[in-house]
């Protein structure tokens, strides 16, 4: 400076000049750094608000396709359990069929093996049964015991 300028009071002016654009330069490099750090900071909020919104927008987009999923399971559910009902249903049919069946078929057969199976078990034993089918236990003269039926009861005394 001392070199270029004529005078001392030139070279403090230019000195004071120098010295100005250097705190000018230093105040607007500050000025810049804190807009930069402002624009940085809202930069950031920027990002961190459109990751928000694009989380929030995926996960909706989850959520509706998780809720149509649980939809279709849940009519796919209703479709087994009345699939099930109406093959239990007619499970039940056949079963109640074939109780009917098989009672209708007893009763038949106990009607017509009455008659057999009474006689059989009045021929095994007819001690017991003598009475109950309307005979009389009578004892012969050799003290042997027999069921008697009577085709015309004796006649009782004052008839």
């Amino acid at each position: 400076l001392t070199a270029t300028a004529t005078t001392k009071k030139e070279a403090a002016a230019l000195r004071a000049a120098v010295q100005a654009s250097v705190k000018e330069a230093q105040d607007r490099s500050a000025k810049v750094l804190d807009a930069a750090e402002r624009v940085i900071d809202r930069s950031y909020q920027a990002n961190l608000q459109a990751a928000r919104d694009g989380a929030a927008k995926a996960v909706a987009g989850l959520q509706d396709e998780v809720t149509q999923a649980a939809n279709r399971m849940r009519l796919e559910a209703l479709k087994g359990s009345r699939q099930a009902l109406y093959w239990s249903g007619g499970v039940f049919a056949v079963a109640g069929g074939l109780v009917a069946l098989g009672a209708l078929l007893g009763v038949l057969g106990h009607f017509w093996l009455q008659g057999r199976a009474d006689a059989r078990a009045f021929g095994e034993h007819p001690g017991i049964f003598c009475t109950g089918a309307g005979g009389t236990v009578v004892t012969n003269p050799e003290k042997r015991r027999f069921c008697a039926f009577w085709i015309d009861p004796p006649m009782q005394a004052g008839e």
